[in-house]
């Protein structure tokens, strides 16, 4: 059995990409609440893909790590006895 090409590979690339989009607008389209699996899934296909940048302040990122606890000021405890 030979190799898939590129452009096979590239178009399968492309339909994933398509699919997740659908699936993630659909849910938002419908107000719904968009399952954690989906949210990991396109996380780690953008993971894969090389896809970040940074936070802009204001944007739904920014916003989302305002909410996460800040642990600068934990106190280590000694638990040698």
């Amino acid at each position: 059995m030979s190799r898939a090409t590129e452009d096979t590979l590239e178009s399968l690339h492309a339909m994933q990409a398509e699919n997740l989009l659908a699936e993630f607008k659909r849910y938002k389209d419908n107000s719904e609440p968009i399952p954690p699996a989906l949210f990991a899934q396109v996380n780690k296909f953008l993971k894969d893909n090389g896809i970040d940048r940074a936070v802009t302040p204001g944007d739904p990122t920014s916003c989302l790590e305002d909410e996460v606890p800040s642990f600068e000021n934990v106190i280590e405890a000694d638990f040698r006895s």
